[in-house]
């Protein structure tokens, strides 16, 4: 065979779409087989007629000895046969595989399960009697580009949680040993050097409180799921990241408005980051020599309101929005923004909100908006 030719048999190879239909009804079956015939093109984008191969089997033990001995693009999966029935037919053949998609074939009396199947692991579902050529091509075709945008979410997801486990142990343990070197050195030197291993510490400190901002946003946005939300104790929760900031920052001062009442809200743990990113935000980004954050909290019509107001440079209106989106960062500031991108992200999962408003002479103020249980 010639050079052309292979070249030809593997585009076409690499072109053709293998259908396994597994349907017990002879006619069913034709009929599926001639909508394809008739539809394929709608397969994908091009207007010329894909390689599309049909496997069909009559029972579920066939189909899942084919599943095991050839690679498949799609199913189209009767709920009803010889063999196997309903739910225990889905489950059987995703016991068998997760990554091809599946397209259920149900009776006009399977809504309800088609729906519970699509959570379960199907793609989509389609009830016979209501099947038109162009429905079932485009059916399949979606199932497929959604089974493969999850295959390249899920690729993603591993790359980001391998770029978590950097984060978490090798940059912050080696971070931390700088740290601990610096503070050894800072005994030893003389007093015309001091300054430069302070900002040694200040330096490595930062990208330790970065690498934990990080890992918090991967295993936020990371989840394969929603996150379970809870009735959290906001007031305790602010509390104890108003000690961890007067601690980690002795040049500001930390006052409290009226106190800091007991407040149930609907959220999880990660709510101490939400605290903990606007504190230190509000110090860092400060460009006084003594930084003053004041702190109050509101309760009423089924809503916790909490202030952070500073007296740094403030945000402009029409930045106001920018600041919380992914890598924006303040004006002048020398941050990622990471911080704010991460308490936005939290906030809005625990269907609350947070906005940026003016302080009364000179800086921001972070309101945060949680629902109050």
């Amino acid at each position: 065979m010639s050079e052309r030719a292979n070249e030809e048999t593997g585009d076409q190879a690499r072109e053709e779409t293998t259908v396994l239909l597994v349907e017990d009804n002879d006619g069913d079956a034709r009929l599926i087989e001639e909508m394809i015939q008739m539809k394929g093109n709608l397969l994908d984008d091009s207007n010329s007629m894909p390689n599309v191969s049909l496997v069909h089997e009559d029972c579920l033990a066939d189909g899942l000895d084919l599943l095991e001995s050839r690679d498949v693009d799609i199913i189209l999966l009767d709920l009803m046969l010889p063999d196997s029935s309903g739910e225990a037919t889905l489950d059987s053949v995703l016991d068998q595989t997760r990554e091809v998609p599946i397209v259920l074939l149900t009776g006009l009396n399977d809504r309800e399960f088609g729906v519970e199947a699509v959570q379960r692991g199907a793609q989509d579902y389609l009830v016979k009697g209501e099947i038109d050529g162009e429905l079932l091509v485009r059916t399949m075709r979606y199932a497929m580009e959604r089974k493969k945008n999850e295959r390249e979410l899920a690729r993603r997801n591993e790359q980001l949680a391998i770029l978590n486990q950097i984060l978490e142990h090798d940059i912050r343990n080696d971070m931390n040993v700088v740290r601990g070197t610096a503070e050894l050195l800072r005994e030893r030197v003389g007093d015309d050097h001091v300054e430069f291993v302070d900002r040694m510490l200040e330096n490595s400190q930062h990208v330790v409180e970065l690498t934990e901002t990080v890992s918090t946003l991967l295993e936020t946005i990371t989840g394969e799921q929603d996150p379970d939300l809870e009735p959290v104790d906001a007031g305790r929760m602010l509390e104890a990241e108003l000690r961890k900031a007067r601690t980690s920052h002795d040049c500001a001062t930390f006052v409290v408005d009226g106190g800091i009442p007991e407040v149930t809200v609907r959220a999880n743990s990660m709510l101490s980051s939400v605290f903990s990113n606007l504190l230190n935000n509000a110090v860092q980004h400060n460009d006084t020599d003594d930084p003053h954050v004041e702190v109050g909290v509101e309760v009423g019509d089924g809503a916790a309101t909490i202030r952070i107001a500073d007296d740094g440079p403030g945000i402009p209106s029409e930045r106001r929005e920018a600041v919380f989106g992914r890598g924006e960062q303040g004006i002048d500031s020398e941050g990622t923004g990471i911080g704010l991108y991460l308490v936005d992200t939290l906030v809005s999962q625990y269907g609350g909100s947070v906005r940026v408003e003016d302080n009364d002479p000179r800086g921001a103020v972070f309101v945060v908006e949680l629902v109050a249980l």
